[in-house]
């Protein structure tokens, strides 16, 4: 972290984005080249034989000026490499810088990339001839490789150079396709790094710049409107530029992103969509010229600005600040959600407790009612062969109206060995469900039976001259069939009180099937609780084990805030001792000026760490 620190000190300001979206062509412009064939000139070699539509910039690049009007500088220290580059500052032709810059990748599309996160950004010197007429700017930035780069390796090196460097600049400019805003501030590689979320709110650490931004047909016609007559005298530039930057705030709310600043927003137009656009409309594009030239000279005020090296030792108490506070809402927010996560697994522990106690119950529920229902059916099965005591009444003297009167007897006689066989039956079945009492209607039911299998014709007689008038068998011939009621009637009125009882076998042979199906769906749910029991705790552990990793890394970011401090305070102390030394050896007017700003330093040291 002290050597990320140490680095930092080479940019202050981090250009961040895509690739292919005119980071670098940005860049050059910032750093004065103005004429659009020179900046076409020198972003040969950058590009490092990359063709047009694949990204360019493979490695975190500091541009600045070389000093020399032909050759370009570079600078490269990596510890680590085993290449046959040789580090320190290098003095090199166009054509070798590409070639220096083409062995920074690998592979036969040039798609691999051999670099470390921790290797020292290279410093690339432009050659003087590349100026313009206006003053040359020396800016502290990091050129990093784009969040979508050629390959994963290329993506990856990116995101962990984004979370080297993050928390140790003063400022971000998001570079970003005007179109393809909202996409890139939702990467991961945005949303999970602390250090760049709050990029809305906080316009003082973020800028964004939207290239090809007066090319879109919408921003035309929005436009058009704004500079009104082409033929319209001395239009007012500056309210054309806040009325650009007015559109592209408005547009990030449609977007439904957070709400930017105006003043925080830099549309512009450069490199090759610049002449596209001038080829397209000549017209609309010179008098935007003024308002793209407008924007641009503010982003380079608010670049050099926070580039200076004095404005460095006034922010780091900010930025140290925000690295502590920024952990502290990390610890407080894994806190929360580990304790979150553990209240969600003890509730599916919970859960699924209950959901094991309601299968236990509902499998016992089940065995009970087979055992009853199994039970029912064995004692049915003893009904079915239930011996049926009946006491056949004397036989009556053969007469007609007698044997019929006998039939009455018989009838109550069968009657009571049908309720006395229920009875005796009943005493040895526990099953509640089985009714105590034989069917009410048993001694109609008998009696329609019995009638049934006797046939009496009721006109049986003794004499013979009677029954051939009256066509009628004797009363012995009606007894004999009431005789032989004995042999169909047990058999029927086992029968009969089996199916009395039958109902209670139905009641509980549904209740074994409700039973059974309430156990597959005890069980179902206790396997539901259980998978999501697993998945909590799963959870759980990638939480921890992200928590451990995020702890870690809050640690490393705290060295860097501490770092931060100390290196700059021990840097302003050591200022304050220069000024003391000098002033002991210096007299007069002097020594009084440098004995006040040692005095100065310090009052700005005590307000800077306190």
């Amino acid at each position: 972290m002290d050597q990320a620190l140490e680095q930092s000190d080479l940019a202050h300001v981090m250009v961040l984005g895509d690739s292919q979206v005119g980071k670098t062509t940005l860049l050059l412009r910032l750093l004065g080249v103005t004429d659009p064939k020179l900046a076409a000139e020198a972003a040969v070699p950058l590009r490092a034989g990359r063709g047009r539509g694949r990204s360019a910039t493979p490695v975190p690049i500091r541009y600045q000026w070389s000093g020399d009007p032909d050759l370009w500088s570079f600078a490269y220290d990596d510890p680590g490499d085993t290449s046959p580059a040789q580090p320190g500052t290098a003095w090199l032709t166009s054509g070798q810088l590409e070639k220096r810059l083409r062995s920074f990748r690998t592979g036969a599309t040039g798609d691999g990339l051999r670099w470390e996160s921790g290797a020292r950004p290279l410093e690339i010197g432009l050659p003087g001839r590349f100026a313009g007429p206006e003053k040359r700017t020396d800016i502290r930035v990091f050129d990093l490789p784009g969040l979508h780069g050629a390959g994963p390796q290329e993506q990856e090196a990116a995101k962990a150079l984004l979370a080297l460097y993050a928390p140790v600049v003063d400022h971000v400019v998001f570079v970003v396709s005007a179109d393809q805003f909202a996409e890139m501030v939702r990467d991961p590689a945005i949303t999970e790094n602390p250090f760049l979320l709050g990029w809305g709110e906080q316009t003082h650490r973020f800028s964004m710049v939207f290239t090809r931004a007066f090319s879109g047909e919408s921003v035309r016609r929005y436009l058009h409107e704004v500079l009104g007559e082409a033929d319209s005298p001395d239009r007012n530039h500056s309210r054309i530029t806040e009325a650009v930057q007015g559109h592209y705030a408005r547009e990030l709310l449609v977007s439904e992103l957070p709400s930017v600043a105006p003043s925080a927003l830099y549309p512009v137009e450069i490199g090759e969509s610049w002449q596209e656009l001038l080829d397209s409309d000549a017209g609309y594009a010179e008098a935007m010229a003024p308002v793209c030239d407008e924007l641009l000279r503010k982003l380079s005020e608010t670049v050099a600005r926070y580039s200076d090296v004095d404005r460095r030792h006034l922010a780091v108490s900010e930025i140290a600040a925000r690295v502590e506070i920024i952990v502290q809402d990390n610890a407080r927010r894994r806190h929360q959600a580990l304790l979150d996560a553990a209240q969600a697994r003890q509730r599916a522990k919970r859960a699924h407790n209950e959901a094991c106690v309601f299968v236990k119950r509902a499998g016992a529920a089940a065995e009970a009612a087979r055992r009853r229902s199994q039970s029912l059916r064995e004692s049915l099965e003893e009904l079915a062969g239930w011996p049926i005591a009946y006491a056949r009444p004397a036989a009556p003297e053969m007469k007609g109206n007698l044997v019929r009167a006998k039939q009455e007897e018989e009838r109550a006689a069968w009657t009571e060995a049908a309720r006395k066989a229920w009875t005796a039956w009943r005493r040895t079945v526990g099953e509640p469900a089985v009714p105590q009492q034989p069917p009410h209607d048993l001694s109609a039911r008998i009696r329609k039976k019995y009638d049934k299998l006797c046939r009496c014709c009721e006109l049986c007689e003794q004499g013979w001259l009677k029954r051939l008038v009256r066509d009628s068998e004797t009363p012995s011939y009606c007894y004999a069939k009431m005789t032989g009621v004995g042999h169909d009637m047990p058999a029927w009125i086992r029968k009969t009180l089996c199916a009395h009882a039958g109902s209670a076998a139905d009641q509980l042979s549904k209740a074994e099937t409700d039973a059974e199906q309430q156990c597959e769906v005890a069980s179902r749910y206790a396997d539901r609780t259980a998978e999501a029991l697993a998945r909590v705790a799963a959870e759980l552990d990638n939480l921890l084990e992200a928590a451990a990793e995020e702890e870690a890394e809050d640690k490393a970011n705290l060295s860097v805030a501490r770092s931060v401090r100390s290196v700059h305070s021990e840097r302003n102390e050591t200022h304050v001792q220069q000024l003391l030394e000098r002033a002991a050896r210096s007299d007069g007017d002097e020594r009084s000026w440098l004995v006040l700003a040692a005095l100065r330093a310090i009052h700005d040291l005590n307000r800077m760490f306190p």
